[in-house]
């Protein structure tokens, strides 16, 4: 089920999601690992273009 979200600058509920792109990803800090990372994710107002959430797509991979 997708969350439903209002951009809190214009009020539109109309959002998009897109993936942050050129090495952007999240990694463990205090880890060293040879893994990629994990994309970042954000909900972006569709009107204002507005990010109204950010959050890691599998954060159980971190640990």
């Amino acid at each position: 089920m997708q969350e439903k979200y209002k951009c809190p600058w214009c009020g539109s509920d109309k959002m998009v999601y897109g993936i942050q792109t050129d090495r952007g990803r999240v990694k463990p800090a205090k880890k060293v690992t040879l893994s990629a990372g994990e994309n970042v994710i954000h909900v972006i107002c569709k009107e204002c273009g507005t990010i109204v959430r950010s959050y890691v797509q599998h954060p159980e991979k971190l640990v």
